[in-house]
């Protein structure tokens, strides 16, 4: 009798597609996006660079001292001077030395072209006008030298730089007091579904609290975008087409949450066929599988994410966000994956790349565990709530055993926990 090998179960979908596979699909469709403004450099932190800057001079422009002390010519090998002038920061004293003189000088002030080093004050002695070097110092030292920081011509900033506090105090500190940016990305965000309502004390028993278009718009709120909600839209063709219209004329990004799965009542594909064109269906990861992609009339990218609260963050996050950067011209740095000990056993099918959520901590040597959050269900919000990370386990996984070391993504995005 011939015995039955038993298969193994899987979660393998032929039809999905990889994330990576996905994402770049998206990259290569996304419209160049090229609407600038110009702002004040103080006014300008969080935006996009849109243009490469260069230092039009050096910084710092002229030789000063990184101390309070003594300037002198160190060539003269003398450990007694006379003091005959004084140079503060923006009042510089004389600029010729001769044999034995010196002058006292502050912090940032100018050197005088003569001197070539600045002994600090803790090293020597005065008294009157004379000064003795109790320690000679070497050629040069304290002197901050001309274009040390940054020379004419240095690139400043790139394209497609988020500017940050440094980098407007180094554009500052060239005189650069405007700059163009990117405009603000309007993004459009909408739920779809029946069964939805807005929050409020008492609903029915068959009706669901919207909570997605709160969770979306508040992952892509940030200084560069600008988030509208555009409500929730009823299970019905003519009321979804409405709304893509809408959505399409007004934005330059669009996502709806809800409807992009094989129910009766979904017809998100239905209509965007009609309103545009369907790129992409199904990618190969948990949660979020049902993920649509496509271009509305006007050329707007639309996202159709999934209808579970979990399942819509992670794939916002895998593709809304990048995406967004994408289009900036933001260098498409993945999340930072690092490696920690798994607390407990972890299950999953092979099939998908699943990210579950979890809680990474660092203990005073720096080794990095991580624990799940617990049960794993994409409608559970409060999973995301008291996670500060993904465990990241591979398509052709089966899961992870405590004490194996696996990737972790850590995120600051949903979590009350310390950002790590």
């Amino acid at each position: 009798m011939t015995k039955k090998v038993q298969k193994q179960a899987t979660d393998l979908d032929p039809s999905a597609m990889s994330i990576d596979a996905a994402r770049n699909k998206i990259f290569a469709l996304l419209p160049d996006f090229d609407e600038t403004e110009t702002l004040a450099t103080a006014s300008s932190r969080g935006r996009i660079a849109a243009d490469t800057i260069v230092a039009p001079n050096p910084v710092p422009a002229f030789r000063n001292s990184a101390m309070d002390g003594y300037a002198f010519k160190h060539e003269d090998q003398l450990t007694t001077l006379k003091i005959i002038d004084k140079s503060l920061a923006g009042h510089p004293s004389r600029n010729q030395l001769t044999s034995g003189e010196c002058v006292r000088i502050t912090t940032g002030a100018r050197l005088p072209d003569d001197a070539d080093t600045v002994v600090q004050q803790e090293n020597v002695s005065v008294s009157e006008q004379n000064l003795v070097i109790e320690k000679l110092p070497e050629k040069g030292f304290h002197v901050r030298q001309i274009g040390s920081d940054l020379n004419a011509g240095a690139s400043l900033i790139t394209s497609g730089t988020h500017l940050s506090p440094a980098s407007l105090a180094v554009l500052t500190s060239h005189g650069i007091s405007s700059i163009s940016v990117k405009k603000k990305l309007k993004v459009a965000v909408f739920s779809t579904g029946d069964e939805l309502v807005d929050a409020k004390p008492n609903v029915n028993a068959a009706q669901i609290i919207d909570a997605n278009r709160c969770l979306l718009s508040n992952m892509l709120s940030n200084e560069h975008t600008d988030v509208f909600d555009l409500g929730i839209v009823a299970d019905n063709l003519e009321s979804l087409a409405t709304k893509f219209n809408e959505a399409a004329s007004s934005a330059d990004i669009v996502l709806s949450s809800g409807g992009a799965s094989v129910g009766d009542a979904d017809y998100i594909k239905t209509v965007l066929e009609e309103h545009g064109k369907m790129h992409m269906w199904k990618v190969a990861m948990k949660p979020g599988r049902p993920l649509v992609f496509g271009l509305l009339q006007s050329n707007t990218p639309y996202f159709g994410l999934p209808g579970n609260p979990v399942s819509a963050a992670v794939t916002c996050l895998q593709f809304v966000k990048p995406s967004i950067r994408y289009m900036l011209g933001q260098a498409q740095a993945q999340l930072p994956h690092l490696s920690a000990t798994l607390l407990s056993d972890t299950k999953k099918l092979p099939g998908r790349t699943e990210f579950q959520r979890g809680v990474l901590s660092i203990d005073e040597k720096g080794t990095c565990s991580v624990d799940s959050t617990g049960v794993q269900d994409s409608h559970m919000i409060s999973s995301l709530q008291h996670a500060n990370c993904f465990i990241e386990l591979d398509s052709d996984s089966d899961g992870a055993k405590a004490g194996e070391q696996v990737n972790v993504l850590p995120f600051s995005l949903f979590s009350d926990l310390p950002v790590l």
